[in-house]
C-alpha cells in the first residue's frame, strides 16, 4: 500500500491535519503487519500489493495501540498479522491486550513465529490462526485473503 508509512507516522503524531491526510491514504480492507523485522514487513507488503491487496506495516510494537486508537472504527484493519517475539511488547502481550478491549476484540489476529514449540494459536488469547517463520507465501496469502475477501452472505 502506498504511503502506508506516512499514514502510520501521521496517525501516531496525533496532529489533526496530518491525521486527516493520513486517513485519505488508508484503503480498506487491509492487513496491519506488525513485526520488528522491517524486511519481513516489506516482503509481506509487497506480496499484498502484487496480489492487489492493501497492507500497513509497523515495526515498533509499542505503537500498535496508539495507531489503532487514532483510527475510526471503519478504518480498522481486516486482520492483524502479528509476530510473537518482539522487543517492547511481545505479540502475546499485544494479542491479549487487544482481545480485552471491546473496541478491538473483533479484529482477527494471525500470529507469526519462528518458535518451533508453537504449533497452533490455541492458548494465544485473541489469535484466530498462526503461521510459522520462515513462511511460505502462498499459504500465508490464502490465510490473509480469508479476512480481506470475506464471503458475501
Amino acid at each position: 500500500m502506498q504511503n502506508s508509512s506516512a499514514s502510520v507516522t501521521a496517525l501516531l503524531a496525533g496532529d489533526r491535519a496530518s491525521i486527516a491526510r493520513a486517513e485519505d491514504h488508508i484503503r480498506t480492507p487491509y492487513v496491519l503487519i506488525v513485526d520488528d523485522d522491517r524486511a519481513i514487513v516489506h516482503v509481506i507488503q509487497s506480496l499484498l500489493e502484487i496480489e492487489g491487496c492493501n497492507g500497513i506495516g509497523m515495526s515498533d510494537s509499542l505503537k500498535v495501540l496508539a495507531f489503532l486508537n487514532a483510527l475510526h472504527d471503519y478504518e480498522f484493519p481486516a486482520v492483524i498479522l502479528l509476530d510473537l517475539m518482539m522487543p517492547g511488547l511481545s505479540g502475546y502481550e499485544i494479542a491479549t491486550l487487544l482481545s480485552q478491549i471491546e473496541r478491538y476484540r473483533h479484529i482477527p489476529i494471525i500470529v507469526m513465529t519462528a518458535d518451533c514449540r508453537v504449533q497452533s494459536c490455541s492458548g494465544i488469547q485473541g489469535a484466530v490462526d498462526f503461521v510459522t517463520k520462515p513462511f511460505r507465501l502462498d499459504p500465508l496469502l490464502a490465510k490473509l485473503k480469508v479476512y480481506l475477501n470475506p464471503p458475501t452472505p
